[in-house]
């Protein structure tokens, strides 16, 4: 948990060490004092779960000295921010993206590495080879990759089962796909607990290759998302316990709503609409349990992570609140490290799982049921807006020609550069969709027919320029053509600015 959280502790100290270079230059402003005592505040409330008792009492004492107006000391603030500097020895690590993503291969044989060369230069991204686990330890202690690829020689060793630990513990968390030569289900559980996310048996290449697009999408799509204050939605009838758990969970950067009053609790649930519902199972009027039945008969919470919090550790109320539709529970009194870690992983599942069935896995675009329904929403934020929306379709021509000249999975190569380029170039709150048969599809809002044109044929270039090769070594390009319409001249819904769409396309 502690390696999890490094980039948000490091984060606070550079603040901190900000505000003592403002002061030196004299120009603090009241402001910023504030908000410096504030982080001060949350290191002290966090470093002391961890059994850094030092860095809380630091910590402390640069939240008082940054409150006290009447007997402030910058020498002495800057010490205290250096002495928690040191004591925490805290960096930030470098968060590469998709956009350009270093990969580092383990002990491939060189038929394999080129061909996974191939396919990354293909696709803007680089390898880094080396030969044996020692010196990919040398390698990555000064540098951050964003997956590794590990081949085992025969059965794994313990060297390589502390390498995925490591890497797995890193903020943030480097996905590790192994490679065996046979199926060995020993060695597939001691990957995964280890931490390993990919464990393929004698795979070709573009296997290979297909798993770490996966992992690579699924790893944006996460860092996304964590940027991304989660909302917790805690429900108990004990004011002390709610007031106590709101300092335990803010400082992670975590939305805290506590309500103390269960009649209230479906008004609260629609209006914080949290990621993460926690229940006590023990309430006057109505109990956890029967609150969770409530809201599992609701299909827009079916996934709605729910944990439970009880004081009884019998076998019947386990199995009530699981029978009920809970995903995990915690026993009372809460540990809060214990806790932390149960909401966070509970979360990264639900993350994970929201991206499986929202995600299109060839390009890593939204598929056509969640687009769909973002772009019913565009279309009813620009009648509300009074202002238009267009809607766009890139097409690969024949894309069946192109599966049949040089195989499926060269095909799915195309699917996946494009949906990497269009993601890449439509970041403004556009709707993006994959819909099967080589159809992307933009929604724009408050664009007319010619603006959204322009802005369709800048990424039209870019994608008639992209050279593919095959696996013979012959290169070729991919034809594609693209049309726009605007909404409310050419239809009213989308399925019928669809069907204008595709009869342009077809004229």
């Amino acid at each position: 948990m502690w390696l999890q959280y490094q980039d948000v502790m490091a984060q606070r100290i550079t603040k901190l060490q900000t505000t003592v270079n403002t002061i030196q230059t004299g120009k603090l402003t009241e402001e910023l004092r504030q908000s410096a005592a504030q982080e001060a505040h949350k290191l002290a409330g966090v470093l002391g779960m961890f059994g850094r008792e030092t860095g809380t009492h630091l910590a402390r004492e640069v939240e008082e000295l940054l409150l006290n107006q009447n007997d402030f000391s910058s020498d002495k603030l800057s010490y205290l921010v250096q002495e928690l500097s040191d004591f925490l020895d805290l960096k930030l690590s470098d968060a590469s993206t998709i956009d350009a993503a270093s990969l580092l291969l383990i002990n491939a044989n060189l038929q394999r590495a080129t061909e996974l060369e191939k396919l990354a230069s293909s696709q803007g991204m680089s390898w880094y080879q080396v030969d044996n686990i020692v010196l990919a330890q040398e390698w990555l202690q000064t540098h951050s990759p964003d997956l590794v690829i590990l081949n085992l020689e025969r059965v794994i060793t313990p060297q390589d089962l502390i390498l995925i630990s490591n890497l797995a513990a890193r903020t943030p968390k480097i996905s590790v796909i192994v490679i065996a030569e046979s199926e060995n289900l020993d060695c597939r559980v001691k990957v995964a607990e280890a931490g390993g996310c990919g464990f393929l048996v004698k795979p070709n290449s573009t296997q290979i290759w297909d798993l770490t697009i996966q992992l690579l999408e699924r790893d944006r799509v996460s860092k996304a998302e964590r940027n991304l204050a989660p909302a917790i939605l805690v429900v108990d009838d004990d004011l002390i316990f709610l007031s106590a758990l709101r300092p335990l969970l803010e400082p992670w950067g975590i939305k805290f709503t506590g309500l103390d009053n269960p009649q209230r609790f479906w008004e609260v649930l629609e209006s914080v609409k949290p990621d993460l519902l926690i229940l006590d199972v023990e309430m006057p009027e109505i109990g956890g349990i029967e609150l969770c039945q409530a809201v599992r008969t609701e299909q827009k919470w079916q996934s709605l992570p729910i944990l439970f919090l009880t004081s009884h550790c019998d076998r019947q109320t386990i199995a009530k609140v699981f029978a009920v539709g809970a995903d995990d529970y915690v026993t009372k009194p809460v540990v809060g490290a214990e806790l932390l870690t149960r909401i966070t992983n509970r979360l990264e599942r639900n993350r994970f799982l929201k991206t499986i069935s929202h995600k299109d896995s060839q390009t890593g675009i939204s598929n056509y049921t969640e687009s769909k329904k973002n772009l019913d929403i565009l279309l009813s934020q620009g009648e509300e807006q009074n202002t238009s929306v267009c809607l766009a379709i890139f097409t690969v021509i024949e894309l069946s020609k192109l599966n049949f000249n040089y195989g499926h999975d060269m095909g799915n190569q195309v699917l996946q550069k494009w949906g990497r380029l269009i993601t890449k170039n439509f970041r403004s709150g556009e709707v993006l969709g994959y819909w099967g048969n080589g159809e992307f599809i933009v929604g724009m809002l408050g664009l007319d027919k010619v603006q959204a044109t322009e802005r369709v044929n800048e990424i039209l270039v870019t994608l008639r320029q992209q050279i593919f090769t095959a696996a013979n070594g012959s290169r070729f390009q991919v034809a594609c053509n693209y049309q726009v319409v605007e909404y409310p001249i050419d239809g009213k819904t989308i399925h019928s600015l669809y069907q204008a769409l595709i009869i342009n396309n077809a004229n």
